[in-house]
């Protein structure tokens, strides 16, 4: 059963904001600069009595690893005895997975009684806010009324212009790996879109910088921090018992998040306890939901990340060959993408991911065909485990709505 999801819930709680647009499943809405701004969330905040200004955040960044390292601070903290809450996007199964007390998903009950008392005074006040804006507003209101000491805020998209970055001044600040992605916001070159990620770091606040693909992100990120006064970390190597902490085998990028995860901690100077803490679920990360036949779900989107998926898939499965369940999104770097797969021992079944941003599987099945991939087949609306082998190990990838695909399909 998908986890923590019910139907009649679920689209009851969504009926709240019908009438705001969800960018996350829009493209046009997504992409649209005028789109990429704060303006809408100084009345937002207000309507809520200011929550950013009542909460002790750190805030998290970057292209890759952003959302697991968000997941490892916030159990590091909560094995320390601290009181915390975590939002994170976007969610998998239930739009409860956004909303996280100590490690417990918030319920529809708590969620829609909040979330009808906001959607009056939104409505009320004539305001047209993003679905997200209203999502990380009522989270940062929802810790304030639970009384969380700390506060772990992903950015969506970008950072600068992101609706998380309303937080003053952060305790800490963590960037995770920067590649490309988003180039119709962030910017074509790496550069600009580091110089986004970078648009979290606050002045005097230490900032906990991730090992990066690109030497010019770093440079970037590292000149605002001067500028800004911010002491800049580099993840700490793991001990051979926090190394233990992570159920093996366990993907070598996400061993590269818990270190970060861990430095943010020693910037709190808050030290987690190692026989407290409680691994985290990571959704759609190099996650098996399915033993008979193995089934893995991974929300790789861009190159940088797939080519992450690929390593970790040959160290953990070696010899292994993949039935991969591939669909992107329109817009994506398919071609990065297609040419990190290449390493990967598999035959591929390519279809249309199930999101409104809409398709690339046109230029998906070209890319395909131009780099000598297998393809067993094309199958524009996979809707049932029938239309797929079930005798061999099966990876859902490409886009996070690839991955709902695999987790509808054997996790329904």
């Amino acid at each position: 059963m998908r986890r923590g999801y019910d139907k009649q819930r679920e689209e009851a709680f969504f009926a709240l904001f019908r009438s705001y647009f969800d960018a996350e499943k829009d493209a046009g809405k997504q992409h649209d600069p005028a789109n990429y701004s704060l303006a809408r969330m100084t009345p937002l905040l207000a309507l809520a009595g200011h929550p950013e200004q009542r909460l002790r955040v750190l805030h998290v960044a970057g292209t890759k690893g952003k959302g697991s390292t968000c997941h490892f601070i916030a159990n590091l903290l909560s094995s320390a005895g601290r009181r915390v809450g975590l939002f994170t996007s976007p969610h998998l199964a239930t739009v409860r997975e956004r909303f996280e007390i100590d490690g417990a998903l918030l319920s529809y009950e708590r969620l829609t009684a909040f979330g009808r008392g906001f959607a009056d005074k939104v409505a009320a006040a004539g305001l047209e806010p993003s679905l997200f804006e209203l999502f990380t507003v009522m989270a940062m209101a929802l810790f304030v009324c639970d009384g969380v000491e700390y506060a772990v805020l992903e950015t969506g998209i970008g950072g600068r212009l992101d609706a998380t970055n309303v937080v003053p001044k952060p305790c800490c600040t963590v960037i995770t790996p920067v590649s490309f992605d988003h180039m119709a916001l962030l910017g074509n070159s790496i550069e600009a879109i580091a110089g986004e990620k970078a648009g979290i770091i606050k002045a005097g606040v230490p900032l906990v910088l991730g090992k990066q693909p690109y030497a010019a992100a770093a440079a970037v990120i590292k000149a605002r921090a001067a500028a800004l006064g911010c002491e800049v970390l580099s993840p700490r190597a793991l001990s051979a018992a926090e190394r233990a902490l992570l159920p093996a085998p366990c993907a070598p990028f996400l061993l590269d998040n818990f270190a970060l995860a861990l430095t943010a901690l020693d910037c709190l100077g808050v030290t987690p306890s190692l026989a407290a803490f409680r691994p985290p679920e990571l959704r759609a990360r190099c996650e098996k939901i399915c033993d008979e036949p193995l089934v893995l779900l991974d929300a790789a989107h861009n190159a940088d990340s797939m080519e992450k998926l690929c390593a970790a898939l040959l160290a953990l499965y070696p010899g292994q060959r993949w039935t991969v369940v591939l669909g992107m999104v329109k817009g994506k770097d398919i071609k990065g993408m297609v040419q990190a797969l290449r390493v990967l021992p598999a035959e591929f079944i390519l279809t249309n991911p199930h999101t409104g941003k809409g398709s690339g599987l046109d230029e998906l099945s070209g890319e395909m065909a131009q780099a000598g991939l297998t393809v067993r087949a094309v199958i524009r609306d996979l809707q049932s485990k029938a239309e797929l082998p079930v005798d061999r190990p099966l990876l859902f990838t490409g886009s996070f709505f690839t991955a709902l695909i695999g987790e509808q399909l054997f996790n329904p």
